[in-house]
């Protein structure tokens, strides 16, 4: 029996209360009875413990078995995933199943506990690939990374490979010109107003709404593939030469540079600008290889995309430190800042965003 398997032994038996040898998050909702969880796995003894995930609402438990060293994440829902999972509808257990058929290494079910709103997975360890390209990155070992992100890049070849049907849940979501407007007027209101406290004046609103609208129009105009919508180093896991995929849960429609952009300019790994750029240009060759119209899509789209991207992802930094309190994500907001230099970004058909509203930014942080 093996360390962690001789922890989950003295920590808890079927008829016992969970007992978390690391802390768990505040508002997380509790995993079921162990009973339930011992017969949903066939067995007589486990061990729950929490598992701190992301910015999810979904919470994570890892659950052990004291007889093996067999070890499965238990996914605790809520809300509208809980009641479709009761209805024998959870959209992450169809999408896993579409992923795995295009041979990409997702997760796989291992049992429903639809009465207790839980799930039980594959558990792919702790090893994300923020965590190989930071240990790589220190290292100075280019060939980790370069290899790391090329295993990256053919997973998302895959993505835009895969062809919409009527029944699969990511073609009833769309990243349309709406979508990408609401989630420029969040960062708005969960960073710029809620975290800088910045009020635009009548002049700047204007601007920003003109601009937005314009932005959001151009990057949607091609929302004809699949998209991940959050592929970056936190939701890839690493085992051994394989990497897997998780959280994909909301997968859509979107702009085939969408997932390549959140992969380049992760600001979870430190990567320098021109490193960022070359990995998308070495992504643009690889997923459009002999495909002219692919090539120019992404090229066209790319330097958008990224800018919309990053705001957006700078209003969840905010949300998820001020609102929600999930931890210290404003300490990502000025990677993600350093990522959208006017040489980059700015574009004349939406000026204040691209440059002036950035410019905001850098004023009040200084």
């Amino acid at each position: 029996m093996d360390k962690a398997t001789e922890e989950a032994s003295s920590l808890m038996t079927s008829n016992s209360q969970p007992a978390f040898t690391s802390k768990k998050r505040g508002d997380a909702l509790p995993p079921p009875p162990p009973k339930a969880v011992c017969k949903a796995l066939g067995t007589n003894e486990i061990v729950i413990d929490w598992l701190a995930g992301d910015g999810s609402d979904r919470c994570y438990y890892r659950v052990l078995t004291p007889t093996s060293s067999c070890s499965y994440v238990l996914m605790q829902l809520s809300g509208q995933d809980a009641k479709d999972l009761l209805a024998n509808g959870y959209e992450w257990i169809q999408l896993g199943e579409i992923l795995d058929a295009q041979g990409i290494r997702v997760p796989k079910t291992i049992a429903k506990i639809p009465a207790y709103a839980a799930i039980i997975i594959e558990d792919y360890g702790n090893i994300m690939m923020e965590s190989q390209a930071i240990h790589a990155l220190k290292e100075g070992n280019l060939k980790a990374i370069k290899k790391l992100y090329e295993s990256s890049f053919s997973i998302l070849k895959k993505f835009l490979g895969i062809q919409p049907t009527d029944s699969a849940p990511w073609c009833k979501r769309r990243f349309d010109s709406e979508r990408f407007q609401w989630e420029l007027d969040f960062f708005v209101k969960e960073y710029l107003e809620n975290v800088l406290n910045i009020t635009m004046n009548n002049e700047q609103r204007i601007s920003f709404d003109r601009d937005k609208k314009a932005l959001s129009d151009f990057i949607s105009s091609h929302s004809e593939y699949f998209v991940h919508r959050d592929f970056h180093s936190r939701n890839i896991m690493v085992q051994g030469e394989t990497l897997a995929v998780i959280d994909f849960q909301d997968a859509r429609f979107g702009p085939a540079a969408y997932d390549l952009v959140s992969l380049a300019f992760d600001s979870y790994v430190s990567f320098d600008l021109d490193t960022r750029v070359q990995m998308v240009n070495d992504g643009i060759e690889f997923l459009s290889s002999g495909n002219d119209s692919l090539k120019s899509n992404l090229v066209d789209h790319w330097k958008p995309t990224l800018l919309q991207r990053q705001l957006k992802a700078i209003g969840s930094f905010g949300y998820l430190s001020v609102r929600k309190n999930r931890g210290n994500y404003l300490k990502y907001v000025r990677p993600a800042l350093g990522t959208l230099e006017y040489d980059l970004v700015y574009d004349e058909r939406w000026p204040f965003i691209s440059s002036t509203l950035i410019e905001l930014i850098h004023d009040k942080l200084k």
